[in-house]
């Protein structure tokens, strides 16, 4: 609620009305008092807006001085007086009923100490009048005061009850989607619209980049490379600029658009020159597509947003929780051992305390995999990097990284389900593998890729009931539709090996 701009209409429709009511009636002498009036009406304008001073002691100085010039001014000030209602309504919107009274103890001040000292105390005539537009203001200023109580309460839970809605409105909006929410599946839609006009021998569909020179690779079609769209970035830009297709020898560029947004681009490879009237018809037929798949490329950054407050949330606490919690224990462990009565007790804590030590490194670890997050700007491969890092400092273990990664990017939302996969390897061989050694390879060609996590440990183990590692990452691996293979090696060197593929390098 702007207040500022609330009590300036309120001061200019109270003094349009005054004026009225005074040129009406033709009272005499009652021009200097109205122009005070105005004066100090407008001088509380100016301060509102300014936003320096608070309301409140706008109101409570503007109702003093409305009440000196209506004492000060009788009896022609005597028609000034209903504008003392004005700053009692708004103090009961700035400050509730305490405003209201405030104001009220101002007026009364402001107007007796004038009247006592420019009039005869005996005189009564404007009593009942001032009593009458005073206690108006007070019923109108308490009405403020529980307005104000209940705009605030709902402003307090606004926001939650506007998230509620919208969540049940994208649920509702979401059974009732015949294209569904995949960006990839779209892409793949769009590219058989094409196959469809037109002669295609490659297809890709980008969507803008981190800057506006870059475009990232959502869908290239079956059996296409990188390399078959190198150097497309400039056609592309020139045709969201144009807002038309673009046609450069065999290759078009058709910008996907909404009323809007710009979406991305369906980049062609023909076999022979297009057709103007065929371009406009795949135009045509991409547009609903183009709806489509903004909704769905908004709802991958709406899930990625909340998945990543909800692991910085998780991260928290445990770190400020458990964490805490269970290195506490180990000081009432290392208080047990400095009493140890015998060697065998002190072997006994001496194993407690390593476990409570092991246990605390875990959940850091755990914290720090839940805090390590794709950043803007960052790549796959110097996410892996970066973990692989952490995990050489914090394990016995020798880490080797190989990466290969081209100028293209994956889409962010497979770029992260492809780092949690490899976390989850090189951390099940730092807890088992009791390896000495861990290789890590990242091949990156848009839209595959390949990760391969390699340890010289001691190969499978059977896995615990309560084991739900693997499992976590064949779900990761097929919600990008990526295959993921797990090996025990028979030869040198022994170990385990996990390799993801998303498509075929």
């Amino acid at each position: 609620m702007d207040l500022g701009r609330i009590a300036v209409g309120a001061r200019v429709l109270a003094l349009l009305a005054l004026i009225t009511v005074v040129l009406t009636a033709r009272q005499p002498h009652t021009g200097p008092p109205l122009f005070l009036v105005i004066a100090v009406a407008a001088l509380a304008n100016t301060v509102s807006i300014s936003g320096r001073v608070r309301q409140i002691g706008i109101a409570i100085a503007e109702g003093a001085g409305v009440a000196v010039i209506a004492a000060a001014t009788y009896p022609a000030g005597t028609a000034v007086i209903p504008y003392l209602a004005v700053p009692l309504i708004l103090g009961g919107l700035a400050a509730r009923f305490v405003g209201v009274g405030r104001v009220l103890v101002a007026e009364l001040l402001g107007g007796v100490v004038i009247w006592l000292a420019v009039m005869e105390p005996t005189t009564r005539a404007p009593l009942r009048i001032t009593l009458t537009w005073v206690g108006i203001g007070l019923v109108l200023g308490a009405a403020g005061a529980v307005f104000r109580s209940r705009f605030q309460g709902d402003m307090a839970d606004a926001s939650y009850r506007d998230a509620i809605a919208l969540i049940r409105q994208l649920n509702q909006l979401s059974d009732k989607l015949t294209g569904g929410l995949d960006p990839v599946s779209l892409a793949e839609q769009m590219m058989t619209e094409a196959d469809i006009s037109l002669p295609v021998r490659h297809a890709v569909v980008l969507t803008p980049g981190s800057t506006d020179a870059e475009v990232t690779p959502l869908r290239y079609s079956t059996f296409t490379t990188p390399a078959h769209f190198s150097g497309v970035e400039d056609l592309v830009q020139r045709s969201w600029r144009s807002e038309n297709p673009l046609v450069e020898g065999t290759r078009v560029a058709v910008p996907l658009r909404t009323t809007s947004a710009t979406v991305g681009a369906l980049v062609l490879d023909l076999t022979h020159p297009a057709d103007n009237r065929a371009l406009k018809r795949l135009m045509d037929h991409l547009s609903p597509l183009a709806l489509q798949l903004q909704a769905a490329l908004m709802f991958d950054e709406v899930r990625a947003e909340a998945t990543s407050e909800e692991r910085n949330r998780l991260a928290r606490e445990v770190h400020d929780g458990v964490a805490q919690d269970i290195a506490s224990l180990g000081y009432l462990v290392d208080s047990l051992a400095a009493g140890a009565e015998s060697q065998e007790q002190r072997d006994a804590i001496g194993t407690l305390r390593s476990e409570v030590t092991r246990v605390v490194a875990e959940l850091r670890a755990s914290v720090y995999d839940l805090r390590n997050e794709m950043r803007g700007g960052q790549g796959l491969g110097q996410g892996l990097s970066e973990f692989a890092r952490q995990i050489g400092s914090r394990s016995d273990l020798t880490v080797h990284v190989r990466l290969d990664e081209g100028g293209s990017r994956l889409r962010p939302e497979v770029e992260a389900e492809l780092l949690r996969i490899a976390q989850e390897a090189m951390n099940n061989a730092r807890k088992h593998s009791h390896g000495q050694n861990l290789w890590v390879s990242c091949t990156v060609r848009p839209p595959h890729a390949e990760i391969e996590v390699l340890d010289d440990g001691d190969g499978l183990q059977h896995a615990r009931p309560d084991s739900h590692g693997m499992r976590i990452m064949r779900e990761r691996a097929e919600g990008i539709g990526a295959t993921l293979d797990v090996e025990s090696l028979g030869g040198a060197p022994y170990g385990t090996r996990l390799r993801v593929r998303l498509g075929s390098l």
